[in-house]
């Protein structure tokens, strides 16, 4: 939805933390890779294979130190989007959410009304499907 917004070297930080967050519950599920596509079409870059080029400690760490707030909160929301793309919410999904809320400095509260405008824009199409078919 926003990605757009995000210059070049920023898009290829989020697209390797979605890999990883894809990863993290070993199941990198077919939902997931659709997520990444439709988002590296959004950010007009390749889903480089689904590799990572940066370790993850090196992505939060850039992430930290080079993305404004409103970057910030544009990355979380669309993370979001993409752990919630399979419906299954792994244990290993909550831990980085938590962990990436402390480095994003997204709040409780803000971490919860992101997944609940996610869970509702997911609804919407849900809905537009059923409205076209």
């Amino acid at each position: 939805m926003y990605l757009s917004a995000l210059d070049i070297e920023k898009k290829h930080l989020f697209l390797d933390l979605e890999i990883y967050i894809s990863n993290i519950d070993g199941n990198f599920s077919e939902e997931e890779k659709r997520m990444i596509n439709m988002h590296c079409a959004e950010m007009h870059i390749d889903n480089n294979n689904y590799e990572c080029e940066h370790s993850l400690d090196e992505v939060l760490s850039l992430i930290r130190q080079t993305m404004t707030k409103k970057e910030k909160r544009i990355i979380f929301l669309e993370l979001v989007a993409t752990i919630l793309a399979d419906e299954v919410y792994h244990t290993k999904e909550k831990e980085m959410v938590n962990r990436l809320s402390q480095i994003l400095e997204i709040s409780d509260e803000e971490r919860d009304n992101a997944f609940s405008i996610i869970n509702d824009a997911k609804s919407i199409y849900k809905r537009c499907e059923v409205f076209i078919n």
